[in-house]
């Protein structure tokens, strides 16, 4: 089953999913079934009433979607140029196969080469994990222009639909609720006919 996502109020894509709780605040909107969401192409973070349990998963560890995206890109430390190419990409980072290994901490510039799209020069990138597999780079620094550039890009490879749900054995809230609501129905309805019938 797929979880669809929500249409941003600010830029009207159906890009937006769930976000981390942050503080009491939200903690506690939760419980009423108001949650956070972030759009994956503009980065808006918003609040929305949404009639579904979400629970603890692995979604929630980060903000925005990783794509898999394969792009060269060209990361600048200091004096040197380190040439690779992406693994993954998201509005605030990705994930990189480069040809020498950079320390954690350290701070890069970095261009990702999107074709007709057109170059996106980020002027601070700081690597946050570095691996047999890459580097995992988190953006710091980017223009407005540049920061919609990729997100136009990448709003050709999200999945309209969002991200696939957790199986649970559970019944989905709204289904419970649509339930009870039945049940208190025809119980007035059976009580109302005994009314009737009394009164005869």
């Amino acid at each position: 089953m797929w979880v669809r996502m929500l249409r941003c109020p600010r830029c009207g894509q159906q890009a937006a999913r769930r976000s981390p709780r942050a503080g009491f605040t939200e903690y506690v909107a939760s419980v009423l079934y108001v949650y956070p969401f972030r759009c994956q192409l503009c980065s808006t973070r918003f609040r929305r009433f949404q009639l579904r349990r979400y629970g603890r998963h692995r979604r929630e560890r980060r903000e925005y979607d990783r794509l898999a995206v394969r792009v060269p890109v060209a990361l600048v430390s200091g004096t040197e140029q380190i040439d690779g190419v992406t693994v993954d990409v998201s509005l605030n980072g990705c994930s990189v196969h480069a040809a020498s290994a950079l320390a954690p901490g350290t701070t890069v510039q970095l261009r990702l080469r999107l074709g007709q799209t057109g170059d996106v020069n980020v002027e601070s990138a700081v690597v946050r994990t570095q691996s047999e597999s890459g580097l995992g780079l988190q953006f710091e620094k980017i223009s407005v222009a540049d920061r919609q550039r990729l997100s136009r890009y990448l709003g050709r490879f999200l999945r309209p639909t969002g991200t696939r749900r957790a199986r649970s054995s559970l019944p989905p809230p709204e289904v419970v609720l649509a339930a009870a609501i039945g049940v208190i129905a025809i119980i007035m309805v059976f009580m109302l006919i005994g009314h009737v019938g009394a009164l005869r």
